[in-house]
């Protein structure tokens, strides 16, 4: 049975020991993540359920084990489409048998607006 002990922000979050997953709300910033727990192996996606998902894009990099018991994974904004930064909602776990395993999300940090990257003519847009 896969259970999660913890999930940790590398290096750190303002929520790391609560319980709520803490993922950077700045552009082009990733938060990665250290899960720890047992059989981890059966996790087959990881991915973040935005409250508004409308109000922002992001990419994920999905559970690499280290073994069965730690992992990591990623979750990158790359467009905030509003100049503020509660995006809340959850972690999903999907595992091999149909079940989910979910953790609250908080997200944190200075705010930028808009996508990272511009079609080359436009240049790099930063914010």
């Amino acid at each position: 049975m896969t259970t999660i002990a913890s999930i940790l922000s590398l290096p750190g979050s303002p929520f790391n020991g609560s319980g709520i997953v803490g993922i950077v709300i700045t552009n082009g910033v990733p938060s990665y993540f250290k899960v720890t727990g047992s059989d981890l192996d059966k996790i087959i996606s990881v991915n973040w359920y935005p409250e508004h998902p409308a109000s922002v894009k992001f990419t994920t990099r999905g559970m690499i084990l280290i073994d069965n018991t730690i992992g990591t994974f990623m979750v990158m904004v790359t467009d905030n489409f509003l100049y503020d930064n509660n995006r809340a909602g959850h972690i999903s776990f999907r595992l091999d048998d149909g079940t989910t395993l979910t953790a609250p999300v908080e997200t944190y940090g200075r705010v930028s607006v808009g996508p990272l990257w511009q079609p080359a003519e436009q240049g790099l847009q930063t914010g």
